[in-house]
């Protein structure tokens, strides 16, 4: 399966029913406002169930089965396909192309794989190339141009700092990866 093209609220939905089995509520819950991932990437609970929709008719999860509720209407238990659940690990992995990502992606992308209890050593390492070549690429220009050009070159170089400081931060030698403190 090549890797699905999904929006940044699709992938957070799919990795964590491809971490366990769950419904749309539980989903909700973890993307809400101040929650473990909402608190850096907040999806609204309308987005989440939004979400589930589309994973559902791409055939990436399918419903497995309700869960009874004492409280409220019965919820809907899906579980992501095997092929899903290799094309998550697969994006995990993979750096993000471009600067802008690094907040939402990236960030992303090492929550997700600390809740899995995974390193994200392969992560940082192949993010780094990225990085270097997006600042060589800056380097070859900074000088460029008039001086709101060199004025941008100089605040997107600035960000690549920022990006290469978030790296250094990532604690790649642990099996829980978790960001250092000064």
């Amino acid at each position: 399966m090549e890797r699905p093209d999904l929006p940044l609220a699709e992938w957070i939905v799919l990795a964590l029913v491809a971490e366990r089995p769950s419904h749309g509520f539980a989903i909700a819950a973890l993307t809400a406002e101040g929650a473990e991932i909402g608190e850096f990437w907040y999806i609204s609970r309308p987005m989440v169930y939004r979400s589930i929709t589309r994973l559902v008719e791409r055939g990436l999860i399918t419903p497995i089965g309700p869960e009874e509720s004492d409280r409220g209407p019965q919820r809907v238990i899906y579980a992501a396909t095997r092929s899903a659940k290799t094309a998550v690990s697969r994006w995990l992995s993979e750096p993000v192309a471009h600067l802008r990502d690094v907040r939402a992606d990236l960030t992303t992308k090492l929550l997700l794989l600390q809740r899995r209890e995974a390193s994200p050593a392969r992560l940082v390492e192949r993010q780094r190339v990225v990085i270097d070549e997006i600042e060589e690429s800056l380097r070859a220009k900074e000088h460029d141009g008039d001086s709101l050009s060199r004025a941008i070159y100089a605040w997107r170089l600035e960000h690549v700092r920022a990006a290469r400081g978030l790296l250094d931060a990532v604690d790649i030698d642990s099996t829980r990866p978790t960001v250092k403190t000064c």
